[in-house]
């Protein structure tokens, strides 16, 4: 059990300066080290379902883009300890025992006084912060979406017919822009296709690929046939743990070191994806983040995905 360190004389707490004092600075701050205060540990029983945590991921992900403190955003999901909690429980009992064993009076004003010197100290003392709640086999589903448009309703690409086909797929821009991100121009994917569609609408002439192809045609092709629906959009999928989540800088280039290329319409729920051919650095022009959290139905919620398959690290470059 802690002890409360010994005053410099008896009745030092009847001394209404005695805290401002150096040796009542002294003390307590010898205080604060034998009785310290943790805002957030984790407790061994902890545990978070995935739903919890898509959830969490998609107000860090919020945060992130609208400039707030993802601290704070966290914070309010998942409050601090209150300091009255160790108070009462731990440092007032053994204080109140000292004092009645020096046979001190018991000063409700110089115990309060002396609450709140110590809450300062422990304060200053408690590295702890609300990342600390979390390990990294706490993961969280996140999406990285091939679209320049702000809104999931205006990133879909669309199929000329009632399925979805390669051959059928209308050219649009946002088809385009997701190709160019795929590895791939218009005019590569209209030869191994076949798709004869004209443009939807003008094309803006100055598009390249992004990046080298992350998915061979044959994938591509195989993404789309499986898409389950006429309107969908292109995606990276991984299982990520949360503290590189709440690590990441969204404003500068992010590494998938795996990750999975995918085709998901969020508005009906269809998600198929197949496996990059390796580790994918996205950059903020490239498109935007989600989690699962943002969805009416996440990707393991749509297909009830062995999630293990899909953990994976990820973090800027």
């Amino acid at each position: 059990m802690f002890t409360v360190p010994e005053l410099p004389a008896p009745g030092s707490l009847a001394d209404p300066g005695f805290l401002a004092s150096a040796a009542g600075e002294s003390w307590i701050g010898a205080l604060a080290e034998k009785f310290p205060h943790t805002r957030y540990w984790r407790d061994r029983s902890d545990c978070w379902s995935l739903k919890s945590l898509n959830a969490l991921a998609a107000k860090i992900i919020d945060a992130r883009y609208d400039g707030n403190a993802v601290e704070e955003v966290m914070e309010a999901e998942f409050p601090p300890a209150e300091f009255g909690q160790t108070w009462y429980h731990e440092v007032a009992p053994q204080l109140r025992s000292n004092l009645a064993e020096a046979g001190l009076d018991d000063d409700d004003d110089a115990i309060d006084a002396v609450r709140y010197a110590w809450e300062d100290h422990a304060a200053e003392r408690d590295d702890s912060s609300v990342a600390d709640l979390f390990a990294s086999y706490d993961r969280c589903e996140l999406l990285f979406r091939f679209s320049a448009e702000r809104w999931l309703d205006d990133a879909l690409v669309f199929s000329h017919r009632p399925w979805p086909e390669t051959s059928e797929l209308a050219i649009t821009a946002n088809l385009q822009f997701a190709l160019n991100n795929l590895g791939y121009t218009i005019g590569e994917f209209r030869k191994a296709s076949g798709n004869r569609h004209p443009a939807h609408s003008a094309l803006p002439r100055n598009a390249r690929r992004r990046r080298t192809p992350i998915i061979s045609h044959e994938q591509l092709a195989e993404i789309i046939d499986n898409a389950c629906s006429t309107s969908f959009l292109f995606c990276l999928y991984a299982i990520v743990p949360i503290p590189e989540l709440i690590a990441l800088d969204l404003s500068r280039p992010v590494t998938f070191e795996k990750c999975w290329v995918a085709t998901m319409d969020p508005t009906n729920g269809t998600f198929f994806d197949v496996s990059a051919n390796g580790p994918v650095t996205v950059k903020p022009e490239d498109g935007r983040f989600l989690s699962g959290g943002h969805l009416r139905w996440s990707p393991e919620n749509i297909c009830g995905l062995h999630t293990p398959h899909y953990y994976a690290p990820i973090s800027n470059q």
